[in-house]
């Protein structure tokens, strides 16, 4: 089963493949936060300081979005994202 770690929470969970990152911030007690829960207002931005390959691929909406907001190339958005193997995320500021 893929690992997600949290530094920011310093959490370290197993999550199923393909699991969508924000359900798994909604059945655990994370500081990731959500607003629209559509990739349209950034408020779940995360930063991936490891694994990025195993994240789902970025989607047109999620990097046009991103590519407004001026995001560095390790960050996504929560929201869009699902596990596909293990990944080190923080919170972005």
């Amino acid at each position: 089963m893929p690992k997600v770690t949290i530094t920011t929470d310093k959490l370290e969970l197993e999550v199923k493949e393909d699991y969508p990152l924000i359900d798994m911030c909604e059945d655990y007690d994370t500081s990731i936060l959500f607003g629209c829960r559509d990739g349209a207002c950034g408020a779940c931005m995360i930063r991936v300081k490891q694994g990025a390959e195993n994240l789902s691929p970025m989607e047109h909406n999620e990097r046009d979005f991103l590519d407004t907001m001026a995001a560095e190339p390790n960050e996504r958005l929560a929201c869009q994202c699902k596990v596909r193997g293990d990944v080190v995320i923080e919170v972005s500021e």
